[in-house]
């Protein structure tokens, strides 16, 4: 016991340390963070890092086999043509997708401009990249509240919506298996069909209309039913297409990939929305579901490539939200 008392003195000592330096203390607060959080959400951390170390390590040997290509890297040039294209698909699909979340608010008994959505939508997908479980769903209760909404109706909203755009990406990623090109050596469609017989058969289950119907009573003119949660996935196949798009330009811009890997990247990009929607519990970016799409590009592309589009897409990704959050910022005033 008066071990464990010294050692937790001794961190405390060093945590203390390292606030005398300016540059340290964001490490500092960022270390409370984990100590807080880990406690609170063990088992969600354990399942993530298993996840994380058994993915990236099939990463790490297949990089080893790989290891000639890594000199090639060095010559690549980015083509910007390509990048703005891939912006404006992104643009176009974040703008489906904010007009299928106000439609499901406006279901909800809530009429808002579709500007304010676009604004809180952008910053809530900031917010997405912090540390932490529902960060989504936290920055959207805080920012509808100032425009007069039910905070519980916004956080039930926004814990849905990964499943919905789940639903939405095994729809697409199976309707791409019918198409030439397509990953079917890799994945089984009879797995995807599964969960897609599921996830249908729960929509309109007793206990999924009786969460919809607590969630209207919470507003006297909310008219929210299961077909418009239907609805609302079968728009999200156009921002998943769009996305999967998005990825085959970053692609472009950086190595030369035949038309024929269009449908396999929508195809990549459809199941990598569905591994985050089946693990958006974890408590923090363990890089999972970067490393899934690590994997899934190995298919067409060495591993250091597939390294180095991924390393581009994460940084084009938060230029892009912070492009959507300025200009939402932009429409505020």
């Amino acid at each position: 016991m008066a071990q464990r008392h010294l050692r937790n003195a001794y961190k405390d000592v060093i945590l203390e340390g390292i606030t005398t330096i300016p540059h340290l203390r964001h490490l500092r607060s960022a270390v409370q963070r984990l100590r807080l959080l880990f406690p609170l959400h063990r088992w969600q951390w354990m399942l993530g890092l298993a996840f994380f170390l058994l993915i990236n390590g099939y990463i790490g040997y297949r990089l080893y086999q790989d290891r000639d290509q890594i000199a090639q890297l060095w010559d690549v040039q980015i083509e910007p043509v390509w990048l703005g294209m891939a912006f404006i698909v992104q643009t176009a699909g974040v703008l489906i997708a904010v007009s299928g979340w106000g439609a499901i608010l406006r279901c909800s008994g809530h009429n808002i401009p579709l500007r304010t959505h676009f604004r809180i939508y952008a910053l809530s997908n900031l917010a997405a990249r912090l540390p932490g479980v529902g960060m989504v769903a936290v920055s959207r209760v805080f920012m509808y509240r100032q425009q007069g909404v039910d905070g519980v109706q916004v956080a039930a909203l926004a814990l849905i919506e990964p499943p919905v755009f789940g639903l939405a990406g095994v729809i697409v990623a199976l309707a791409t298996f019918s198409l030439s090109g397509s990953m079917t050596a890799y994945v089984s469609p009879w797995l995807l069909a599964g969960v897609l017989a599921v996830l249908l058969l729960l929509l309109p289950s007793p206990l999924f209309r009786w969460f919809l119907n607590w969630l209207i009573a919470r507003h006297p003119a909310a008219t929210l039913r299961w077909q418009h949660l239907l609805f609302w996935a079968l728009r999200n196949i156009a921002t998943i297409t769009l996305g999967g798009l998005a990825l085959y330009f970053v692609c472009r811009s950086i190595f030369f990939i035949p038309e024929s890997a269009l449908i396999l990247l929508i195809q990549c990009w459809a199941l990598l929305v569905v591994t985050g929607a089946l693990l958006f519990w974890i408590p923090f970016d363990l890089g999972v579901t970067n490393s899934v799409l690590v994997i899934i590009l190995s298919t067409m592309m060495p591993v250091p490539q597939a390294l180095l589009v991924l390393v581009i897409w994460r940084v084009w990704g938060v230029l892009v939200d912070l492009t959507w959050g300025a200009t939402g910022l932009a429409l505020q005033v």
